[in-house]
């Protein structure tokens, strides 16, 4: 997914490139949430989203899933 939004291959996504990235994948945000987003992911400062920080933003959306299917697991088997 990020190496579709690097469109100049600078190995950072830039805010216009995430916006578009996000347009692509067909989902609709506002201009508020997709700077919010950026900030989010943007841990250093620079107004850009390295590979670091996306594996970072990414590792917490993949925990809440495990989380969430040993959740239901446990509901099933209780």
């Amino acid at each position: 997914m990020s190496a579709n939004m690097d469109t100049v291959k600078s190995r950072t996504i830039t805010y216009e490139e995430l916006k578009s990235g996000i347009v692509h994948l067909g989902l609709k945000q506002s201009d508020a949430e997709v700077k919010q987003l950026m900030e989010a992911a943007d841990m250093d400062g620079t107004k850009t989203i390295n590979y670091i920080e996306i594996i970072t933003a990414t590792m917490h959306r993949h925990k809440f899933k495990r989380d969430e299917h040993m959740f239901k697991a446990f509901q099933y088997f209780d």
